[in-house]
């Protein structure tokens, strides 16, 4: 398999490409590979179950990529494999994940289509702006919910009142801040050794970074840090510096992709084969052990329309059924908590994923926008439809059903969604516990879910 300094050295000495002509070149390659390998968006079918497409979505993501390789944004160079490499790449990736130490080993198997083992599911609020005062409440709502596999944490923006600016000393004491916070926040949750799946939100430099990844601020083994793709399928010096002290480290390597739907490559089947295409960056240049997506409407700033549901769907089945990739969905909506939008979006995009062979990480809410509109009881309601359509069987067929009665539900909001409440409004700050509003509302939800063949009740 290609080494990481094989990667390293194809930065320095790649072709030399600008900037604009890559972009260019990345919309007329996907175009041509979702015309060779006829792959269509169909509105009706938004949970497709169809094997041959999934198989084709995989061979055009890897043609793509073979294609195309990586731009490196620091050299302006492209970093090329030939199709060996990148099966080899495949064929000897990481079939599961192992996060955690002790008693609290969280173990992150490759998932099929239509499995019926309970998705794993990552808790986080996913950047959502967060104040400092509010940041370990926020935190512990998250890390105290029993299916909580692991969690991570929100952002914030100032620190004892200064910005967070991206390469100052700020951005150092508070990246070890954050680190503290997290683990604190789990040892009120009584789970003070609950993985944390990327325990850094706060810092983007890499000093700021390997400055906080100390076990003495909380960061445990068996944690994990992200490591993020530039769209589309771009790499920058600062990205590959975090892969190359995490080599060296007992930290879960994750790789981050979020192409844009509606930007340089296009529609649905276009945008889907560039988030296989993804995967396959992930595995070479960062290393990844397991894979997280998050692709967003360009326009509507989630993945909860009827075309992303459709783009998750079948890019999860193409890696599910052609690899051992270890790749979890990362939920984006357009509404805010404490709504009743909020319910029937988290419910389509967990059902969605958990048939299509992801593993779950729920989620940001009110388009990641809104200062504290975020808690533990979105990822919570995510978590319970994904295990009940697990432990139910679930087929691709059914889940389009119930998906569509959903969208009928929401898909005309999305424009104008309601940004919800804020954590204060919706939870008690004191006690961490959701109003009974809001209990109310999930309460009552489940009993239309269940109407839709959700039988809530496999829940225990």
């Amino acid at each position: 398999m290609i080494r990481f300094w094989d990667v390293v050295e194809r930065a320095e000495k790649g072709k030399i490409v600008p900037e604009k002509e890559w972009d260019r070149m990345i919309g007329e390659v996907a175009a041509k590979v979702v015309s060779d390998y006829d792959l269509k968006y169909d509105p009706e079918d938004p949970v497709p179950s169809d094997d041959s497409l999934a198989d084709r979505m995989f061979e055009a993501g890897v043609d793509l990529f073979e294609k195309t390789g990586i731009y490196c944004m620091d050299t302006g160079k492209v970093l090329e494999f030939t199709r060996d490499e990148i099966m080899e790449a495949l064929d000897s990736a990481p079939d599961k994940a192992i996060y955690g130490s002790g008693n609290d080993i969280v173990e992150t198997p490759h998932r099929e289509v239509e499995d019926s083992r309970d998705p794993i599911v990552n808790f986080s609020p996913v950047g959502t702006p967060v104040t400092e005062e509010l940041f370990v409440p926020v935190c512990q709502s998250y890390a105290q919910e029993p299916m909580a596999d692991t969690f991570s944490g929100p952002l914030i923006t100032t620190y004892r009142g200064m910005g967070v600016t991206s390469g100052s000393p700020v951005e150092v004491e508070a990246g070890i801040w954050n680190v503290v916070k997290l683990r604190e926040a789990a040892r009120w949750a009584g789970r003070p050794t609950i993985p944390i799946h990327n325990f850094m939100s706060v810092a983007e430099r890499t000093d700021a970074t390997i400055a906080a990844a100390r076990p003495e601020f909380g960061a445990l083994p068996g944690d994990g840090l992200f490591v993020a793709a530039v769209a589309e399928l771009k790499v920058d010096y600062e990205r590959l510096k975090k892969v190359a002290f995490l080599i060296h480290s007992p930290y879960v390597i994750g790789g981050l992709y979020g192409p844009l739907m509606g930007g340089y490559g296009g529609g649905p089947a276009a945008t889907a084969v560039l988030l296989v295409a993804h995967h396959i960056l992930g595995l070479l240049a960062f290393r990844a052990q397991r894979h997280n997506a998050f692709p967003v409407h360009s326009h509507h700033v989630c993945n909860t329309s009827r075309d992303m549901r459709w783009l998750v769907s079948v890019a999860g089945q193409a890696l599910a059924r052609n690899t051992d990739l270890v790749v979890f969905a990362n939920a984006f909506m357009a509404s805010g908590p404490c709504t009743e939008m909020i319910v029937w979006e988290l419910a389509a995009h967990s059902l969605t994923s958990t048939v299509s062979g992801w593993h779950l990480n729920p989620c940001a809410v009110a388009r990641n926008r809104q200062p504290l509109h975020c808690s533990g009881m979105e990822p919570r309601i995510h978590a319970e439809v994904g295990h009940v359509a697990a432990r139910g069987g679930i087929t691709r067929k059914e889940a389009g059903r119930i998906v569509k009665a959903l969208l009928d539900r929401y898909e005309k909001e999305i424009p104008k969604a309601p940004i919800g409440k804020s954590f204060t409004e919706c939870y008690d700050p004191v006690a961490i516990r959701p109003t009974d509003e809001y209990i109310q509302l999930w309460d009552g939800s489940k009993k239309i879910l269940g109407d839709l063949a959700l039988d809530f009740g496999l829940m225990g």
